[in-house]
């Protein structure tokens, strides 16, 4: 009996281990993916937090850049656009285009509550036809799409994605 408790015991450690080895790679299993975003940063005009029409590309410039669709009141894109907003110093050679298709009113609560809406490589956008997102056909959120200096895709993720990868990724495409 004690023999077979302890097989038993033995296989579900090294199955949680497994399991676990398995977790720990999902943050990075999107890099390895083939990519589904579009290839080249779409231009689309739509108003920034001050209601004023704004050029995608524009924005973008000559940068690469972290592209976000988001929605404020999901856990998630709260989590992810909080780390970011820690650590925004360390975009400050990136813009950010932020995206959602929610009321004018609540992206700018998120914004403000973020404190990053003031900083001149940061732009909220809204999306308020749902033209971004139908294009990009986001089914999840945060939807997040980094683009070289050229404005050409160099990577694609749903969800918590680790800053560092982030960041990476950015500077690849200097």
């Amino acid at each position: 009996m004690k023999k077979t408790n302890l097989i038993i015991l033995l296989i579900v450690l090294l199955g949680g281990a497994s399991y676990m080895g398995y977790l720990s790679q999902l943050g990075t299993s999107a890099e390895a993916a083939i990519l589904t975003a579009p290839s080249e940063l779409p231009d689309f005009t739509l108003n920034d937090i001050n209601g004023k029409a704004t050029s995608i590309h524009g924005v973008a410039g000559a940068k690469p850049t972290l592209f976000i669709y988001y929605n404020s009141t999901c856990h998630l894109c709260q989590e992810e656009l909080g780390n970011i907003s820690k650590r925004i110093e360390e975009f400050k050679d990136y813009n950010l285009i932020l995206t959602t298709v929610q009321p004018m009113e609540e992206m700018i609560g998120f914004a403000d509550g973020l404190g990053i809406k003031d900083k001149s490589n940061v732009h909220f956008l809204l999306d308020s036809e749902m033209k971004v997102a139908s294009f990009y056909q986001v089914r999840s959120v945060p939807s997040i799409y980094v683009y070289d200096g050229k404005k050409q895709l160099v990577a694609e993720y749903v969800g918590i994605t680790k800053i560092e990868l982030l960041l990476e990724k950015l500077s690849a495409g200097k």
